[in-house]
């Protein structure tokens, strides 16, 4: 069975089935609009017929059930995994005991074998290349080279970036397609 990553296409793969996806990283500082600007570019690709999974760094922790529903119950019980499921809404979510720190490359690999492309959101210290969202502030990534973009007003030194505002969205995911190569 071929494994598919897009709706139209077959995955592109080069050294296995489980080959890591292409990783785009959003980063910025708190309140600068990284999760509007992965919401526009999750709207614009999906709208082209890409496939794409997101991660988010949660710093604090998270939490996906509420207290005292079954599924915490299950995990808190000592389930290795939990899936939680619902074929009305078409979706599920599944809650996994980690064996050890996996890296974002084994996560990606595990958790998205079959998407053209997986969005980070945060994850600023990573070797991936990033598009920094800022709001007139200066830039976390300046001297980055990983940094292949600009959104927003920032206070930097660098003139060989791209930069684009929010609104921006299909020539930014030209810019996407263009640095990983993708094709629909």
């Amino acid at each position: 069975m071929t494994k598919r990553r897009s709706r139209r296409k077959p995955r592109q793969t080069t050294s296995s089935p489980d080959s890591l996806p292409p990783i785009l990283a959003v980063v910025g500082r708190s309140g600068s609009g990284k999760t509007t600007l992965v919401e526009s570019l999750l709207r614009e690709l999906t709208r082209k017929q890409y496939s794409v999974g997101t991660m988010k760094n949660a710093k604090g922790g998270f939490q996906l059930d509420l207290e005292g529903k079954d599924s915490t119950k299950h995990y808190r019980a000592g389930a290795q995994g939990v899936a939680i499921v619902s074929e009305e809404q078409g979706e599920a979510a599944f809650l996994t005991r980690l064996p050890e720190n996996l890296s974002i490359e084994e996560l990606c690999t595990r958790f998205f074998p079959d998407v053209d492309l997986v969005i980070l959101e945060g994850f600023k210290e990573l070797p991936f290349p990033k598009i920094e969202v800022s709001r007139g502030a200066s830039l976390c990534c300046e001297n980055d080279p990983n940094l292949i973009a600009v959104v927003g007003q920032a206070v930097d030194s660098r003139n060989d970036l791209p930069r684009f505002e929010l609104r921006d969205v299909p020539k930014l995911v030209r810019l996407i397609e263009d640095t990983f190569a993708l094709t629909v």
